[in-house]
């Protein structure tokens, strides 16, 4: 389980990470389904881990001759090598389903992360993504979501739309239960963090 750690938040070192690319999963064997959206090759005290981010685009089940884009799927697993097999250690997955009307699901590629904030010399990594689905102009669906192994913490919540001379709209978010712990302060500090950059939804 997540604990607090009592160092200092900035002067914890961030696990080894290095951007990896199609060819080097190929070269482990690891497959995916989608367009590749990251991949990173993380070291940290329980050996070499490999994270991989996909989105997957089609047409609705419910209007499969449509031509439109309205059933797309995010998918993030984190490998782990055991013998001489890289197995999924977790997986994340979501989608929007959208039929007729305008959809979006992205990676807020810039805004993942790989740390050590516990101290504990194993990788957490948090991934911050997008969803939509609508007619007009209306907010995001926003998730930072955190995982250590089996341990998963995650803000939800919806963009903060900024309109030129009108007053900005949407911004709220919920925590997991486990993230409002006193023990997991230093998480939830991180979190919101990276849920203040990502959340920002300017319209020009």
């Amino acid at each position: 389980m997540l604990v607090q750690s009592t160092a200092c938040h900035a002067s914890l070192p961030a696990p080894d990470s290095q951007t990896a690319d199609a060819a080097f999963l190929a070269s482990r064997h690891i497959s995916y389904v989608g367009d590749l959206i990251m991949a990173r090759r993380i070291h940290d005290k329980d050996g070499e881990h490999v994270l991989v981010l996909t989105r997957k685009g089609s047409p609705s089940p419910a209007r499969p001759k449509s031509g439109r884009v309205e059933h797309i799927e995010l998918d993030a697993a984190y490998y782990s090598q055991q013998a001489d097999l890289w197995k999924a250690e977790w997986a994340l997955h979501d989608f929007v389903e959208c039929p007729g009307l305008d959809s979006a699901a992205d990676f807020f590629s810039s805004g993942v992360s790989v740390t050590d904030l516990n101290g504990d010399g194993k990788a957490e990594v948090t991934i911050p993504y997008k969803l939509f689905c609508g007619g007009g102009i209306d907010f995001y669906t926003i998730k930072v979501i955190l995982r250590e192994g089996t341990t998963k913490l995650a803000i939800r919540g919806n963009s903060i739309v900024k309109l030129p001379g009108q007053e900005q709209f949407g911004g709220e978010r919920r925590y997991d239960r486990l993230l409002l712990s006193p023990a997991n302060v230093a998480y939830k500090q991180h979190m919101d963090q990276v849920w203040k950059v990502v959340s920002v939804d300017i319209r020009r």
